[in-house]
């Protein structure tokens, strides 16, 4: 284990003070918010979200009356109708009217009033979505970056297996040059030599491959240079599970995916409320402000209408002609060909689906969970075990190696014993990565930062 698994380490922490004094290193977090930042459907969500924030805003906006205004202006020759006589002239006019008109509605079935809260609960599902997409992005890393970390570590004990059978590959020589060992043996070591350098090489591409899926998780694009820290890691044996009933009640109070279920459920509710409120009558209110004017009107202080010598100024026209209106209507639906029952119809299984949805969620929840844990738990008890079969095995390994150089041992009992050796390293690798891993996951259901 100590002639293993130590110098692993310290190459590893070599390697990262190496590192730490450059700037193209990728950290845990950097690799997160680069590819929060360039998640494509993060982008697209943000999106909706600003959408359904305008809907929300319009949805208040739609409580405040309407005002329109008009204007017309008109040149006719010949028989016309003069608009401030009103009476059919052979002549020349030049005449216009000008209004403002306004509609508020007092009262709809509450529509406008449910129709702001289900835009207001469907802003806040999506923007739960929006946060539940990042989360997705932020285990994506998390699962792409530890597995690059594993390869790593792999690709280390690969490395050194050559290292550790390149030596005795060295030292066999020397014995077959004296002639203390047969060429045979020589052969043998040889052979393993070859096995090992196969089996680093794939341990290496293994590694790339795992760089590559990263990157694709990250969208990084082209980048020619990438490599990330290598951080120091937790004691796997002092890593503490959480209580599987804590992680689900915290989850399914905290979690974005079971919030955002939620909002659809109001949201919903809302939209049924809308449909059922198309049933009642519609109360609203009125209001006008109209004027005209025309270049056939008389000054009406003029002292001889009959011959008109005073001038009638178009402003003064408007002023002198205005009309003003208020009213009060209602509106009673009676038939609509059950256009409206069928819209309830739609709304209720609508809001049925939404309900499933998030039953759906819950249990998906619950099951992913009870996954983790179970998944946590037996890789911790696989880490003490492959720890266990380490030790076991590099003493194996250390009393073949005396035989070996005693000549009481074979180079293929040697073989074994340093095979043996370097599966159980693997094995505890592994299993090492995959309790970090699920151990994170269940930290971060419990609202904990992901921190290696």
């Amino acid at each position: 284990m100590k002639k293993i698994i130590i110098p692993i380490v310290a190459l590893a922490s070599v390697a990262t003070g190496a590192w730490a004094q450059t700037d193209s290193l990728w950290n845990l977090d950097k690799c997160m918010e680069h590819a929060i930042h360039y998640n494509l459907d993060v982008k697209r969500q943000e999106l909706m979200l600003e959408s359904t924030d305008q809907d929300h805003l319009q949805s208040k906006l739609d409580l405040l009356p309407n005002l329109s205004g008009s204007l017309e202006h008109d040149l006719g020759a010949g028989r016309v109708l003069d608009r401030g006589t009103y009476q059919w002239e052979n002549t020349n006019v030049s005449q216009g009217d000008l209004g403002l008109q306004s509609r508020l509605t007092l009262f709809a079935g509450l529509q406008q009033l449910n129709n702001m809260k289900m835009n207001k609960a469907t802003y806040l599902m999506n923007k739960e979505e929006l946060d539940a997409m990042e989360d997705n992005v932020i285990l994506s890393v998390m699962t792409g970056y530890l597995d690059l970390l594993r390869n790593q570590e792999l690709e280390d004990v690969a490395e050194k297996k050559v290292e550790v059978t390149r030596q005795q590959v060295e030292r066999m020589e020397r014995l077959v040059e004296v002639g203390n060992e047969p060429k045979g043996k020589l052969l043998e070591v040889n052979a393993q030599l070859s096995s090992e350098k196969l089996a680093f090489t794939r341990a290496k591409n293994a590694r790339e491959i795992a760089k590559l899926n990263l990157m694709h998780i990250m969208n990084l694009g082209n980048q020619t240079h990438f490599e990330i820290e290598m951080p120091v890691l937790p004691d796997p044996s002092s890593v503490e599970i959480p209580e599987l009933d804590s992680v689900f009640q915290y989850a399914l109070v905290n979690l974005p995916q079971i919030k955002s279920a939620e909002y659809g459920i109001v949201s919903q509710e809302r939209f049924l409320a809308i449909q059922q409120g198309r049933r009642s009558p519609t109360l609203y209110a009125n209001g006008m402000l109209y004027s005209n004017y025309s270049t056939g009107l008389t000054n009406p202080l003029d002292p001889d209408p009959a011959n008109p010598t005073m001038d009638y100024p178009l402003d003064q026209q408007v002023k002198d002609n205005q009309y003003k209106q208020v009213s009060v209507g209602i509106q009673i639906p009676f038939f609509n060909r059950w256009q409206t029952q069928t819209d309830i119809n739609k709304a209720k299984l609508s809001l049925q689906n939404a309900e499933f949805l998030y039953n759906s969620a819950v249990l998906e929840l619950q099951q992913s969970i009870q996954q983790y844990h179970t998944e946590a738990l037996a890789a911790m008890d696989n880490y003490v075990s492959a720890k266990e079969a380490v030790a076991n095995s590099d003493e194996a390994y250390r009393f073949a190696d005396e035989r070996f150089k005693v000549g009481t041992g074979t180079a293929l009992e040697l073989q074994q014993a340093r095979n043996q050796l370097y599966e159980s390293a693997s094995e505890m690798i592994t299993s090492k990565f995959v309790l970090i891993f699920y151990t994170n996951i269940l930290d971060f259901y419990m609202g904990k930062d992901i921190v290696l």
